[in-house]
């Protein structure tokens, strides 16, 4: 029988000192579906020892303890104020016209989102809560990719070069591909704001090419003009589409068995289901 103390001495070696990492979480689209996916991931990291700084527009009743929020309520509208639900409970008749209706139906639902990512910009970049959460440090920073790269601008005026990990609450945005390195070949790859699957026609393959195209012009008109407001608040320069191809990690809430299969790069990480709450939970039984 080996003695006590070797029992000792092998506990003693095998601890370990863990420091929790300071975690920046920055939301700031007002799309409670978006920030249902997001939450319970800032609630796990906080659960599991690391102190969140967590800026959105829904701000918890109770958060944890090591949990800050900074709550953007009040800057624009919450939930269905920021879509108009009309165009699909009586879609007008130019959705009907053969071989364009798709696409203007497409350019009408990037509208209310391009105008929200920029006016909520315009709004950021002087509140103050906001700055003042800015000017710590962080191990870490968690953006969301999906209308905007604001906070990837504001991150670097106010010099945090902690990792930046992006979140997306669906599939990827064919600029996402051109930041990461992916393939989003409008051949097969169907557009995420499409109604297609990976059998198109020829026809829907060309649509599908065209709103392709028209989609990253979108967002880079975006990203242009929200550089232009952070410049003009800041006097400096801002190199936005530079700081938005160097995101170290992407995650997607998706997976391919729904949304077929492409090829994928290490920097790309499939998490569907993220936001399911399985634990303690147990597999019905079909009798």
């Amino acid at each position: 029988m080996r003695p006590v103390i070797y029992y000792i001495l092998t506990v003693i070696t095998s601890l370990h000192h863990v420091q929790g990492a300071k975690i920046l979480a920055l939301f700031p689209h007002p799309g409670k579906s978006h920030h249902m996916v997001f939450e319970p991931l800032f609630l796990k990291l906080a659960q599991r020892g690391h102190q969140m700084t967590v800026a959105s527009f829904f701000p918890l009743e109770n958060p944890p303890v090591n949990y800050t929020e900074l709550s953007f309520v009040g800057l624009a509208g919450l939930g269905l104020e920021v879509l108009d639900m009309s165009m699909y409970e009586n879609p007008p008749l130019k959705y009907g016209i053969p071989l364009i209706g798709d696409i203007i139906k497409q350019r009408d639902e990037t509208r209310p989102l391009v105008r929200s990512a920029i006016m909520i910009c315009e709004k950021l970049v002087g509140f103050q809560p906001l700055i003042e959460v800015l000017k710590h440090d962080y191990d870490l920073v968690i953006v969301e990719n999906f209308n905007s790269d604001c906070m990837l601008g504001l991150l670097h005026v106010y010099g945090i070069k902690a990792p930046v990990i992006a979140l997306s609450s669906c599939n990827a945005f064919p600029s996402s591909a051109e930041r990461l390195g992916f393939v989003d070949n409008p051949s097969y790859v169907p557009m995420i704001t499409s109604p297609w699957t990976v059998s198109m026609s020829y026809i829907q393959r060309v649509k599908n090419a065209v709103l392709n195209v028209y989609l990253k012009r979108v967002l880079q008109n975006v990203q242009d003009t929200e550089k232009a407001i952070i410049e003009k608040h800041y006097g400096k320069e801002v190199p936005l589409y530079e700081l938005s191809k160097n995101i170290s990690l992407l995650m997607l809430n998706t997976f391919h068995q729904l949304n077929g299969v492409r090829p994928l790069v290490p920097g790309l990480l499939e998490v569907g289901g993220m936001h399911l709450d399985a634990e303690g939970k147990k597999i019905p039984q079909v009798s």
